[in-house]
């Protein structure tokens, strides 16, 4: 073999082992690479796996919306009795009595709200008269004439707050029987036949 060709091969040679190196340095940096990237990831994971117990130990605050239900009012021509419901039940009983429906008074709350008070419904047999009503001084005419507790028919407030309006009792003598009202319609209806206004209840949704 000449000279030039010894040199050429050592050349090569040199070329061969600086590309070998490159090569395996390289596989060394993308091999160390992947171990960063793979620690990362870990970490990333386990503070996630931290963060998912966090949030999992405190529940998501949920809106607490007052859900309403219709008060409608019912009027029975045999018994002359004026019946106000807030509820299925009471509505399914005015049905079966034969009580026909006359309109929306308002609404009230189907759960107990802060600043709201049970509106209840009272029965009288002997006058037949449904009652309806949300303060003391009701309550206790109502035990005084005998009436009985039916039940709660949902929550009114006790202060107006805006949307809301002023449910009205009124009381007939000719025809002992007592009517609540909210809607204009009504008011005027119950002056009409000579009903006289006895109290504020409380104050309904109105919409």
């Amino acid at each position: 073999m000449s000279g030039d060709s010894k040199r050429g091969e050592r050349i090569m040679m040199r070329r061969i082992r600086v590309t070998t190196g490159s090569i395996s340095g390289a596989h060394r940096d993308a091999r160390s690479r992947r171990q960063r990237l793979a620690i990362s990831a870990a970490t990333l994971l386990a503070a996630a796996g931290i963060a998912g117990t966090t949030l999992t130990a405190a529940p998501a605050a949920q809106a607490d919306v007052a859900s309403l239900y219709p008060l409608y009012t019912w009027w029975n021509p045999d018994r002359g009795d004026n019946f106000t419901t807030g509820n299925r039940n009471d509505e399914n009983s005015a049905t079966a009595a034969g009580y026909l429906p006359i309109r929306k008074e308002a609404f009230v709350y189907e759960t107990q709200q802060p600043g709201t008070v049970p509106l209840h419904l009272f029965w009288s047999n002997s006058r037949q008269d449904n009652f309806s009503t949300a303060t003391q001084a009701g309550i206790d005419s109502a035990y005084s004439a005998g009436y009985t507790h039916i039940g709660i028919q949902g929550y009114i407030n006790t202060s107006q707050e805006p949307g809301t309006r002023p449910l009205y009792q009124f009381w007939s003598e000719s025809r002992q029987d007592n009517i609540v009202a909210v809607d204009q319609t009504t008011i005027d209806s119950a002056y009409s036949a000579g009903y006289v206004l006895v109290r504020v209840e409380g104050y309904a949704p109105y919409y």
